[in-house]
């Protein structure tokens, strides 16, 4: 006597078959909609409390924009993986894929359309540094044309000095560039003036000094294009009543 077999109605099968694979794309979206993002070394506003290259845990990573950031998903109830690479990787990373984000992004209007924005998270400047006692005399940006500047790859500073025909310089690791200024491997340095001063200090160096500042500038999340609006929207809304509530300005007197 052969066995019974038990088979399921087509309809049944169908049925079973379809929601098997809406369960597993479900599962898969949900995992693929965890905010994935990435910083830089770039004190005081993202760095690394061991002053490691890399993190890959968010509790080793502090900094201005860093705790604003923090503070910024946990009152939006949004799930988040958070690393610190060079500036190159962070850059491209968050260019690839929806839900992927950058910060602090300075905002360009070359930069505009390549992201959606939260922020600003801080302000910030961009100075020109030199040898103490230098001969460099510098009037306005444009007596810089002569001159090798040292700077951040892919960095914002370096994409001005780049479209502007600036000699630029370019490095993925910012804070070699003290020691290339000091030692006349470049004969000026484009940062900020707390990270310049950060960098020099951590490399022992105190024969280097801002001379010149360019502007102020603000830094944002630059989030992908393909994060949904009303995700940005949210972040938005949060970062403004962080504001409103004095959040923001306690954590910059943190770091000052």
């Amino acid at each position: 006597m052969s066995p019974v077999k038990h088979c399921l109605p087509v309809r049944q099968l169908a049925c079973l078959m379809t929601f098997i694979a809406t369960f597993f794309f479900t599962v898969s979206a949900l995992s693929e909609d965890k905010f994935n993002l990435v910083t830089e070394n770039f004190p005081p506003f993202n760095m690394s409390l061991q002053d490691n290259k890399f993190e890959h845990k968010d509790e080793n990573i502090h900094g201005i924009n860093t705790d604003i950031v923090k503070e910024l998903f946990r009152r939006a109830g949004y799930d988040y993986r958070l690393k610190l690479r060079n500036w190159n990787y962070a850059y491209n990373f968050a260019q690839r894929k929806a839900f992927r984000g950058v910060f602090g992004t300075t905002y360009t209007e070359a930069r505009k359309p390549l992201f959606k924005w939260v922020g600003p998270l801080a302000t910030n400047d961009w100075v020109l540094f030199a040898k103490k006692n230098s001969s460099i005399k510098l009037k306005k940006i444009e007596d810089a044309h002569p001159y090798i500047i040292g700077c951040y790859k892919n960095d914002s500073r370096a994409q001005f000095l780049k479209q502007n025909g600036y000699n630029a310089s370019e490095l993925e690791d910012d804070s070699l560039n003290p020691k290339r200024l000091d030692e006349g491997q470049v004969d000026l340095w484009i940062t900020s003036t707390s990270s310049g001063l950060y960098y020099a200090m951590q490399a022992g160096i105190n024969t280097i000094e801002p001379v010149f500042t360019i502007k102020e500038t603000q830094l944002y999340l630059a989030m992908n294009l393909d994060t949904p609006d009303q995700d940005i929207s949210r972040l938005n809304t949060v970062l403004s009543g962080m504001r409103d509530d004095g959040t923001v300005e306690r954590i910059l007197s943190l770091y000052r």
